[in-house]
């Protein structure tokens, strides 16, 4: 019996397929992340050591029962940055969570191969629903998990979150799909999409947002139809806002209470791909090569000679139309992200904060993989065509990941990337500590830089020069120190302001300010032993108990809905 023929009797029983394809999804996600690893090291890239520094502080505030940890207290200069009031940490914090056992190193490995594994799950149920075909769904997965974009986005930029996010895509658009044209009681789809999304990483949520909004713009005619639509995309959306309240409603708190230095990035310019740069890598397995550097952010070849094989179907039926349109939305999108248009048709308030309109690759990619899943499904009518058309893709992603793998690890050796260990990463001038590009991070309080914390020092300033200030003491949240004093005196401390400070003086409150610079100032009217504190604001401490009620509400419901439908 030849390979072809064993290959094929396989092929013939249906309940093979689905083992077959979790077979082949595990082995691809281990051969992707085994690639770009580096031995002893984390994968680097262009911000690795943010997201691995960021996992490293959840991962020490659990070990160190204070949990949730909204502060990364060693950086800058022990200035602190809140980093997770601004960036969402729930899968980062489920991951961390198994750091207890397996030690942390292996657990930000296990979240970058579990998270792959689950794309490929979560892309099988939405595309089979999408298309009512299970080979369909099949073909989608591998295609989407392992598009050119996702694995860019990954491992050469290191943008984790963001990466993240890709899991959730599917999702996402299959209960958009439910709300618009499906059966709108399935709303909670849409809900737990959005809600991950929330959870995980906030630019991704606001690309997300803008994408569902044009679609829902596109498809108005089915609300103005059947009006109860409108009903459940707005209990969709306030579920949404509840269960993402353990990251929503801290992180608008401190939005306003405070102007900080994204607020100015409106005048700053946001960068589009040019044509030729978007077409070239439309037909790419790779964008390195060995001699010159060069980030290029693409669709890839997979995704697009899978599209091109429209060209080769005949039918028209109501099911390919719709996936037709899902396919010329995602290509137009992919061209307004080129410099074709005019820079005034992108209104910069908005475009500045995402920064890279390539971003929505991510969306795209998806669109362009549930098409090219169709089609190839629909291309499938013999056997021999079936494995070979298999064969040429799994062959393709292969060499994708192998190739480009590589030459990742050449730059490397070639400190073009630059590895660093498992333990955390020490903060210091020259890698910005740990916190991403820039003088102005985007979360400094405005007027605070990184030069000026420099400038600054890790001094406790005062205001009266009799005032006397000694046994200094500093650890994680906690700054406690004694102060004599002559006259009544406003001390600034080597904090950075956030609310959320609390401070006492002989175990009375006293009040936290922001001083004029931009760190935390107290007054201080009596000598005596002073303690400063992040303890937190009430929906710092408390909005995890709204979204944990809300999920389990919704589980509930869902339960019984599913209950109702099966009977």
């Amino acid at each position: 019996m030849n390979i072809q023929t064993y290959l094929g009797k396989i092929a013939r029983k249906e309940k093979n397929h689905f083992w077959i394809f979790v077979s082949v999804l595990a082995v691809l996600s281990a051969f992707l992340c085994y690639r770009y690893s580096v031995e002893g090291c984390i994968t680097p890239g262009h911000d690795a050591i943010f997201q691995y520094n960021r996992f490293y502080t959840i991962y020490e505030s659990i070990i160190n029962n204070n949990f949730p940890n909204y502060i990364d207290f060693a950086n800058p200069n022990q200035y602190g940055y809140a980093t997770n009031l601004f960036y969402p940490d729930l899968i980062f914090s489920i991951f961390a969570f198994t750091g207890r056992f397996i030690g942390v190193f292996y657990a930000y490995q296990l979240m970058l191969f579990s998270m792959t594994f689950l794309c490929g799950i979560f892309t099988f149920i939405s595309a089979k629903k999408l298309t009512d075909s299970k080979i369909a769904g099949y073909i989608t997965a591998i295609l989407y998990t392992f598009c050119f974009y996702r694995i860019v986005s990954m491992f050469e930029r290191s943008s984790i979150a963001e990466a993240l996010t890709f899991t959730f895509v599917p999702l996402l658009v299959w209960g958009l799909y439910e709300i618009i044209k499906g059966d709108y009681k399935k709303w909670y789809i849409f809900t737990i999409s959005c809600s991950l999304f929330a959870l995980t990483h906030m630019l991704s949520t606001v690309l997300a947002a803008s994408i569902v909004i044009l679609i829902l713009i596109i498809y108005i005619k089915s609300f103005i139809k059947e009006p109860k639509r409108i009903v459940y995309l707005a209990v969709s959306g306030i579920s949404t806002v509840l269960l993402s309240a353990y990251f929503l409603f801290p992180l608008l708190e401190q939005l306003q209470n405070d102007t900080f230095n994204i607020n100015i990035l409106e005048n700053e310019d946001f960068i589009r791909l040019s044509l030729q740069d978007i077409v070239s890598g439309m037909f790419l397995l790779s964008t390195m090569s060995i001699n010159t550097y060069k980030f290029l952010p693409s669709i890839g070849a997979t995704l697009t000679f899978a599209v091109f094989l429209r060209f080769f179907i005949k039918t028209n039926s109501e099911k390919i139309k719709n996936i037709d349109a899902i396919v010329i939305i995602s290509t137009i999108l992919l061209f307004i992200c080129s410099d074709i248009l005019p820079n005034e048709l992108y209104p910069n308030y908005f475009f500045a904060k995402i920064q890279f309109l390539w971003r929505y690759f991510e969306f795209i990619s998806f669109g362009l993989a549930l098409g090219g899943g169709y089609y190839i499904s629909l291309m499938i009518q013999r056997e021999k065509k079936t494995i070979a058309l298999f064969i040429t893709y799994l062959f393709m992603i292969v060499m994708m990941i192998s190739i480009n793998s590589t030459k990742f690890i050449q730059y490397t050796n070639l400190q073009i990337y630059t590895p660093f260990g498992r333990n955390k990463p020490v903060g210091t001038q020259d890698n910005n500590y740990c916190l991403g590009l820039g003088d102005k991070l985007e979360y400094l309080p405005v007027p605070v830089t990184l030069s000026s914390i420099e400038k600054r020092g890790n001094v406790l300033k005062k205001r009266k020069e009799k005032t006397i200030i000694t046994n200094i003491q500093r650890k994680r949240e906690t700054t406690i120190f004694d102060i004599k004093l002559s006259e009544k005196d406003n001390i600034e401390l080597p904090l950075t302001y956030y609310k959320g400070y609390t401070a006492t003086i002989n175990n009375a409150n006293i009040g936290v300010t922001k001083s004029k610079n931009g760190f935390v100032e107290i007054p201080v009217n009596q000598s005596g032993k002073v303690t400063v504190k992040f303890t937190g604001t009430f929906l710092q401490k408390y909005s995890i108990y709204i979204t944990l009620v809300s999920s389990i509400l919704l589980s509930i419901y869902v339960i019984i809905q599913n209950r109702k439908t099966y009977k």
